[in-house]
């Protein structure tokens, strides 16, 4: 009798944490699912203006599924990108200690640093504000979940702000070259 006891109480608490696992899966693939759909409404946005405003709707329609192709192709990169900085060894990490949104937050700013070194000086505040109000959330007692999914949230738009105005660059750029 007493060694089913134990047994069960290695097996609560094991079934317990799966549980959360799965809840905190669902979660963010909620949240990743609602900033799916807010980018598909906008670019839909976009094209229905772009046919008002007199384009042609064959190229309003090309260009629109362009933009919806080139979302999917950015958030499977992301994605993947996310997955292997996650699953880094402990032994090839810098710092073991910092995960998720953080381990995030930093491939972001190691990526803007040596890749787009112009955009890192103007945004680099803004990626500390991000999460130095993650810090004072946590502080003051908010839900870690919540937190979370907010930090995700801007640094999702931190990261589209940053890819549109260096579209907006290169298009200016390639616009002077003609």
């Amino acid at each position: 009798m007493m060694h089913r006891n134990r047994h069960r109480r290695r097996v609560v608490p094991q079934i317990v944490r799966l549980i959360w696992r799965s809840v905190q899966a669902i979660a963010k693939a909620l949240i990743y699912l609602a900033v799916e759909f807010t980018v598909y409404v906008a670019i839909g946005g976009g094209a229905i203006a772009l046919f008002w405003l007199g384009l042609p709707s064959y190229v309003a329609l090309g260009l629109s599924i362009g933009l919806v192709i080139l979302s999917f192709t950015v958030s499977f990169l992301a994605y993947r990108q996310h997955h292997r900085i996650t699953r880094r060894s402990v032994k090839t990490d810098a710092s073991p200690m910092i995960k998720g949104d953080v381990k995030l937050a930093d491939w972001i700013a190691q990526t803007l640093a040596t890749k787009a070194p112009q955009e890192w000086d103007e945004y680099q505040d803004w990626l500390h504000d991000i999460l130095l109000d993650r810090r004072q959330c946590l502080d003051q007692g908010d839900p870690y979940w919540r937190v979370t999914a907010l930090t995700y949230w801007r640094l999702t738009g931190l990261c589209i702000t940053v890819s549109l105005i260096k579209l907006r660059r290169l298009a200016i750029a390639a616009r002077r070259m003609r």
